[in-house]
């Protein structure tokens, strides 16, 4: 089989809709049309949905410690708005299926291009455990600007260590263009 960008694709990894262009699925044996939806981004979206779950059961028992997220964004100029923090991402609001986490106690850090101590500044997300979308803002100071973005959060993996449970995403879409991975830890 082969897709519309001329490469081939495996049948059992596409969707199949009913329309005008009917087909037989190789691996189901239905009559129905391609679509070139891939199902891994469904997987994805499912596996992102269920981290997103999980960690919203974990604040919202109340019988936990709490969590930590850390953030890194990496973008063309690594001294100048490239930067690595993190905090506390404990206060929770619950609402729709999820609910939303707010960071607080939370700052970052951008290298100095001379070597000396990084420049360290606050930073602010909101976590939206309903939509997979962060939001962010806060006040560079190596330019002076105050910015702002929201990141679409796909789920990586997790990890279980002695520590807490580790959810690792990264920023499958941001509003600035820059990359952005995101670690939660479930104290």
């Amino acid at each position: 089989m082969i897709g519309h960008n001329g490469n081939a694709i495996d049948p059992c990894t596409v969707e199949f809709v009913n329309s005008n262009w009917p087909t037989t699925h190789s691996c189901t044996g239905s009559t129905s049309t391609l679509r070139y939806v891939i199902t891994s981004e469904k997987k994805e979206q499912q596996a992102t949905n269920k981290a997103l779950d999980a960690i919203a059961g974990w604040v919202k028992s109340g019988t936990n410690e709490g969590i930590s997220f850390e953030v890194s964004r990496l973008t063309d100029d690594l001294f100048t708005d490239s930067f690595l923090g993190g905090g506390d991402a404990s206060q929770f609001t619950p609402s729709g299926h999820g609910g939303t986490l707010t960071s607080q106690l939370s700052n970052a850090y951008i290298l100095d291009s001379g070597g000396g101590a990084p420049h360290k500044f606050a930073i602010q997300f909101t976590f939206d455990l309903n939509t997979g979308k962060a939001l962010g803002n806060w006040n560079n100071p190596v330019t002076g600007q105050a910015e702002t973005v929201t990141v679409t959060l796909t789920f990586f993996k997790s990890i279980t260590a002695p520590e807490g449970t580790y959810y690792i995403f990264y920023g499958d879409k941001s509003s600035d263009k820059a990359g952005y991975s995101f670690t939660f830890i479930l104290l």
